[in-house]
C-alpha cells in the first residue's frame, strides 16, 4: 500500500501536475489525521473501560466491607435494644414503687421480699454484667481508603453515589467516637466497682452457687443495697439512646449505598430516596418518630399517667422488653407519651405532619379488652373532648395501624401528646412493646 502511494506521488511529480499532487498530499494528510484520531478514540475508549473496571473493583471492595459492617452493626444494635429495657427494669427493681388508696395497696413492682430472692438477684447481676460488655463496630475502611488514594473517586464527582458514600463514612466516624466514649464509661464503671471491695460481691454475681441467707443472714438486704446502689454503677444506668438511632441511620444509609453499588447506579432511584427519608436528622425539623422501643421511652419523649381519681389507679411496670399498664376501675384512666422530658408542657410540641400512620405493637393480657387511642395538640382542652379511636385488643402481639388523619381535627403540626391509651370504667392490663409514627 505504501509503495502504491509513493508511485502515485512520483507519477504526479513527473507529469508536472503540481496541483493534483498537492490535493493528493492533502488528502493523504487527512487520512493520517483521521487514523490518528481513530487510534486516540480507541485508546480513550479502552482507557475509559479500564478506569470503569478499576472503579467497579474499588466499589465492589467497599460493598464487601459494607456487608460485614452492616451485619455487625445490626447485631450490636439489637443487643443494645434488648439490654436497655432490662437495665430500666433493674433500675425499677432497685427502688420498688407503690401507692395506696384507702386500705388497698396497688402496684405491679416487685415486693420488698422478692427484691432479695435468688431469682431477682440473679436477673440484676446478669443484666449488670451484660451491661459491662464492650461492643465496638470496628468498621472496615480498606475499600474506601483504597478508592480515595487511587484517584478514581473523581469519576463519581457530583453524583448521588459520591454524596451517599461520604455521608455513610461520616456517620461511621461520628458513631465510632460516640461508641468509644460510651464504652470508656462502661470500662470506668467496671474498674471502679471492682476496686470498691464491696462485701458480698462474689455471691451477688453467682447467686445460684452461694446461699445468701446462710452466708449473710439478716444482713442480706443491707449488702444487696450497698452493691446495687454503689455510685460506680451509675454509668450503666445512664445509657445514651442516641447511639441506637445513630446505628439505625447507619444501617439505612449503608443498605442504600450497598444497593446502589450492586446495581451500578450513580443516581438515587425512587425506592432508595424513600428509604433514605427514614434517616433521622437530629439537627433537622423532622422529629424522631419511634417513641417506645422494646418498652422504654426513646430520645426526646417521655411517658406518664393520669386518671379521674387524682392520677392514681393507672400503674406502669417496666419489664425487660415491654411496658405493662394496669388500669383499675374508675371513670377514666390514661397512659400517654408526650414530647420532651420532665413535666408535661402543652407548649412543647412537635411537627408530625410528615407522617401518616400511628403504629402500636400491643396485646391484652386476657384478649378482647376495649380501649381508646387519642392524640393531643396544644389547643385541645383537657376535658376528654379530643378525637378517640376505639380498639379491641388481641391476646397475641399485634401491630395496630391507625391513619393519623383519623384523629382530625387534631393539628399534627403542634402535637404535645403523640399517643395516649384511654380506658373508661373498667379494669384491665395491657402490654406495649413499640409505639411509632410511620
Amino acid at each position: 500500500m505504501i509503495k502504491l502511494f509513493r508511485k502515485i506521488r512520483y507519477e504526479l511529480l513527473e507529469s508536472n501536475k503540481i496541483g493534483k499532487y498537492l490535493k493528493y498530499a492533502f488528502g493523504e494528510i487527512i487520512l493520517v489525521v483521521i487514523g490518528i484520531l481513530i487510534a486516540i478514540q480507541i485508546n480513550n475508549s479502552n482507557q475509559k473501560r479500564l478506569n470503569q473496571e478499576a472503579l467497579e473493583g474499588y466499589l465492589n471492595s467497599i460493598a464487601q466491607n459494607l456487608e460485614s459492617d452492616l451485619r455487625r452493626a445490626e447485631r450490636i444494635n439489637q443487643t443494645r435494644l434488648a439490654l436497655f429495657p432490662k437495665l430500666l427494669f433493674v433500675n425499677r427493681r432497685m427502688a420498688p414503687d407503690y401507692y395506696q388508696i384507702g386500705s388497698e395497696v396497688y402496684g405491679l413492682d416487685i415486693s420488698y421480699e422478692d427484691r432479695y430472692n435468688v431469682e431477682n438477684i440473679d436477673f440484676m447481676a446478669r443484666t449488670i454484667n451484660d451491661a459491662w460488655s464492650l461492643l465496638y463496630l470496628t468498621p472496615n475502611f480498606s475499600g474506601f481508603e483504597s478508592l480515595k488514594s487511587s484517584g478514581f473517586l473523581s469519576q463519581l464527582q457530583g453524583t448521588d453515589l459520591e454524596i451517599l458514600l461520604f455521608d455513610y463514612y461520616n456517620q461511621v466516624d461520628e458513631l465510632t467516637v460516640m461508641e468509644n466514649n460510651y464504652n470508656d464509661g462502661l470500662k470506668s464503671s467496671f474498674e471502679a466497682f471492682a476496686n470498691a471491695g464491696l462485701e458480698g460481691t462474689f455471691a451477688f454475681f453467682s447467686p445460684g452457687t452461694r446461699n445468701w441467707n446462710t452466708e449473710f443472714g439478716g444482713r442480706l438486704p443491707e449488702l444487696v443495697d450497698e452493691i446495687i446502689e454503689h455510685p460506680s454503677l451509675i454509668p450503666i444506668f445512664s445509657w445514651n439512646y442516641d447511639i441506637i438511632f445513630k446505628y439505625e441511620n447507619l444501617l439505612l444509609t449503608g443498605q442504600a449505598l450497598h444497593q446502589m453499588i450492586m446495581s451500578g447506579s450513580k443516581s438515587f432511584t425512587p425506592e432508595i430516596k424513600k428509604n433514605l427519608e427514614k434517616v433521622y436528622d437530629e439537627y433537622g425539623d423532622k422529629p424522631y418518630s419511634r417513641f417506645i422501643r422494646n418498652g422504654f421511652s426513646t430520645t426526646g419523649h417521655s411517658s406518664g399517667v393520669a386518671s379521674a381519681d387524682n392520677n392514681t389507679g393507672v400503674n406502669v411496670q417496666f419489664l425487660d422488653s415491654l411496658i405493662a399498664v394496669q388500669f383499675y376501675p374508675q371513670a377514666w384512666g390514661v397512659y400517654y407519651v408526650y414530647v420532651g422530658g420532665g413535666v408535661i408542657d402543652p407548649n412543647r410540641v412537635g411537627n408530625y405532619s410528615s407522617f401518616d400512620t400511628l403504629r402500636l405493637k400491643m396485646r391484652g393480657t386476657a384478649g378482647g379488652e376495649g380501649i381508646q387511642i387519642a392524640l393531643k395538640d396544644k389547643s385541645n382542652p383537657t376535658d376528654g373532648s379530643e378525637t378517640k379511636i376505639p380498639l379491641t385488643l388481641d391476646k397475641e402481639w399485634k401491630n395496630y395501624d391507625i391513619p393519623l388523619k383519623s384523629f382530625a381535627p387534631t393539628n399534627l403540626e403542634e402535637l404535645f401528646i403523640v399517643a395516649s391509651i384511654i380506658v373508661e370504667n373498667k379494669a384491665l392490663t395491657l402490654e406495649i412493646k413499640d409505639i411509632e409514627y410511620r
